[in-house]
């Protein structure tokens, strides 16, 4: 095991023009038609479908080629792993057997094309040169880290959550960081109406813009709050939800992730193709739940959702929010995550109606108490995600 480099043949490959920092991790029996061929252009590496990726690898790729085995959990789980520590890393996974849906659910995932097995070396390197054409000398492919919140069902905090914890991402460890929070819930959103604000370019014109969408459109788009974060609001109007495309959707989260230093969605309740195309982009899906009964059935939904989805495990967090003393609470912290055969990423505690007092004054509790145990909670979860965010 390990990496193997080979020597290209004198007059191969001149036309190719492939860039330096290729990585294709494969079974010895596929890498090795590529060893002509390729030679020294890409560096092959021999790995098992089911085997780590090293983070040495992932970290100095300039782009890479994974091979996958759909049928074990260890090797799918790579993709979302790879993705963790290099969001923007251009991403081709190979397979023996594609079939449609599961192609599908990996370009949603944020992979980049799907090769077939055995390799066909033209059809490959069509394939990389087309996803290193997208390497601008700016780096555009290094996309900010983006985090979905995911209420299991209506009424749980998710949106204070939200604006809450993306007022507090804007001090990531001493480091300032350009925040936006976009709000794609197109039939209840309330971010803005939290905020005061009153945008004339919601999530729904971005859509619209279509082929003239870029970073410019975006940051006009995104208003400026007192808090320090940038909003991307839902529409004024209740929107259908069938008609979001999904591709426009993709293009408008990867401009956002272009534009600033963290992404933050706030999903709606509900499920359609688009609002899970837009949960699989992201790096981290935080899935906010109550300790109710109610709460927690419609959260281990949820989380069936993405396993069936194949999403990693270490990539769904589960946020109590509104946690109490244990004496006036029937279910504990604990037994939420035997409910869920999952751990507790983190707690927020309840308030205690300082919340709604400063919704009333379109303010953030941390604004008018910084020391309430909910913003102490918050900051606490935003440090666990900045830990990930200085890491990439």
């Amino acid at each position: 095991m390990g990496n193997m480099e080979f020597p290209s043949e004198t007059g191969m490959r001149t036309d190719r023009n492939l860039p330096s920092g290729i990585h294709i991790v494969a079974q010895a029996r596929h890498s090795r038609a590529l060893e002509t061929a390729l030679g020294g252009s890409v560096e092959l590496v021999s790995l098992e479908p089911e085997e780590a990726v090293s983070e040495a690898v992932v970290r100095t790729a300039s782009a890479l080629v994974l091979e996958v085995d759909p049928t074990s959990k260890a090797s799918l789980a790579r993709v979302s792993e790879i993705r963790a520590i290099r969001p923007g890393l251009p991403l081709i996974v190979a397979l023996e057997h594609a079939d449609l849906s599961l192609t599908r659910t990996l370009i949603r995932q944020g992979v980049s094309d799907v090769a077939t097995l055995p390799f066909d070396v033209e059809e490959l390197v069509g394939q990389l040169l087309d996803v290193s054409a997208s390497l601008a000398p700016s780096d555009k492919a290094q996309l900010a880290l983006m985090v979905s919140m995911v209420r299991a069902s209506g009424g749980v905090g998710a949106t204070t959550l939200a604006t809450h914890l993306a007022e507090s991402l804007t001090d990531c460890g001493g480091r300032a960081m350009d925040v936006c929070i976009i709000d794609l819930d197109l039939q209840f959103g309330q971010v803005a109406n939290y905020l005061n604000l009153k945008p004339k370019t919601t999530v729904l014109d971005l859509l619209d813009a279509s082929d003239r969408l870029d970073e410019d459109l975006v940051r006009d788009a995104a208003q400026q709050t007192e808090q320090g974060m940038s909003v991307i609001a839902a529409p004024s109007v209740i929107a259908p939800l069938e008609d979001v495309d999904v591709d426009r959707l993709l293009n408008l989260l990867k401009v956002a992730r272009q534009s600033f230093d963290f992404v933050l969605l706030d999903l709606p309740a509900n499920w359609t193709n688009w609002t899970l195309s837009a949960a699989l982009a992201c790096n981290e899906i935080l899935v906010v739940t109550d300790q109710s009964i109610t709460g927690l059935r419609q959260t281990k939904r949820v989380i069936e959702l993405f396993d069936v989805m194949q999403v990693s495990r270490e990539n769904v967090r589960v946020v109590v929010n509104r946690v109490g003393k244990k004496l006036f609470q029937a279910i504990s912290v604990g037994e939420v995550a035997d409910t869920l055969s999952r751990p507790v990423f983190a707690t927020v505690s309840r308030d205690k109606g300082e919340l709604q007092v400063a919704q009333d004054q379109a303010m953030l509790l941390s604004q008018t108490n910084r020391r309430s145990a909910f913003v102490k909670d918050v900051d606490k979860l935003a440090e666990a995600i900045c830990e990930q965010v200085m890491g990439s």
